[in-house]
């Protein structure tokens, strides 16, 4: 089944409330369950969807190819305007990171790679990078994160 199937039937048997919570008037007691991660699934033709990804289509007529963001970081508020597009860099960003315990800092480590002098690293774009002092580390993360400001929550 298409995607166009998938939001008319959507369209025809959910009702969004302000409070971006689903009703579904196709039967009773089937609002959906939640994954392992917090997310609230609803499964609609044999197939699981994300409610938040069904408010999006319900709102503006397609599923997004990218991620959703929830903006304040609670999974099962799918308001629409709690709502955003986001690449999978800036979804990552929008988390709720501890600092390093070693330097004081979301992202960066003391490297304990033998024979190197470079004390600190950070992965950045799936790359790992190291660096002579912690400025330098946070300089890059700095750089790499610039246009992603928005989402970025920690570090």
């Amino acid at each position: 089944m298409s995607d166009e199937f998938f939001i008319k039937y959507i369209k025809e048997n959910f009702v969004y409330h302000p409070n971006g919570k689903l009703t579904r008037t196709d039967r009773k007691n089937s609002n959906g369950s939640y994954d392992k991660d917090g997310y609230l699934i609803i499964k609609i033709k044999g197939k699981q969807f994300k409610a938040h990804r069904i408010v999006y289509a319900m709102h503006y007529g397609y599923f997004p190819d990218g991620e959703l963001d929830h903006i304040n970081r609670v999974r099962d508020d799918n308001r629409i305007e709690n709502l955003r597009l986001a690449t999978r860099k800036e979804n990552t960003l929008n988390t709720n990171r501890k600092p390093n315990e070693q330097t004081g800092v979301v992202g960066v480590y003391i490297d304990k790679t033998k024979g190197l002098k470079k004390k600190y690293a950070t992965k950045l774009g799936g790359k790992s990078h190291r660096f002579y002092s912690l400025d330098e580390a946070l300089e890059m993360r700095k750089r790499y994160y610039k246009d992603s400001k928005e989402f970025l929550k920690h570090g």
